[in-house]
């Protein structure tokens, strides 16, 4: 069929052939372009979508816990557990002072609150004691207030203030 073409005939069929060819590669290699692109954006919103979900759900378990009443029904619990975490890190001799308060809140939850100050303690050991209380729920409590100092320029040691809050639900005829 093309011996009866003649030479300027084919190469327009040839070129007809080839720009199509070309038109249909370029097609085929954008959508493929296009559907990495939508994946990777998919993925991206998936992962924040799984961090979103895991805060969601520690939630849900602190405030489940509040509603079954918690697991440090009281101040001595709580100074127990938090003296075997300040062990655990060497932290106990750090303390300068540890105090605590209670107070109740819309008549229904009791907050117990342990102050706790610590001097010359190295940053790390804090965050794992605040790791710990946060993700590893040693205590059933949450990290309310941190402040820290570098009393010393030269060393890596600060100053830390921190409170540690408790909520429980009051049962009946509590106060």
């Amino acid at each position: 069929m093309f011996n009866q073409l003649n030479e300027r005939e084919r190469v327009f069929v040839f070129a007809g052939i080839l720009l199509i060819v070309v038109m249909s590669l370029f097609l085929v290699f954008n959508k493929a372009f296009e559907l990495r692109r939508e994946l990777s954006e998919t993925v991206n919103e998936t992962m924040s979508q799984a961090t979103q979900l895991d805060r969601i759900i520690n939630d849900y378990k602190y405030y489940q816990s509040l509603e079954t009443g918690g697991q440090d029904e009281d101040v001595n619990q709580m100074y127990s557990k938090l003296d075997q975490i300040l062990i655990r890190y060497n932290l106990k001799e750090k303390v300068s002072t540890m105090k605590d308060s209670s107070n109740t809140i819309r008549k229904e939850y009791s907050q117990i609150t342990i102050d706790v100050s610590f001097r010359s303690v190295i940053l790390n050991d804090i965050i794992k004691l605040v790791y710990d209380i946060e993700k590893n729920k040693q205590i059933n409590a949450k990290v309310d207030y941190l402040d820290f100092r570098k009393p010393f320029q030269d060393k890596e040691v600060y100053d830390i203030n921190m409170k540690i809050s408790s909520f429980k639900k009051l049962g009946k005829g509590e106060s």
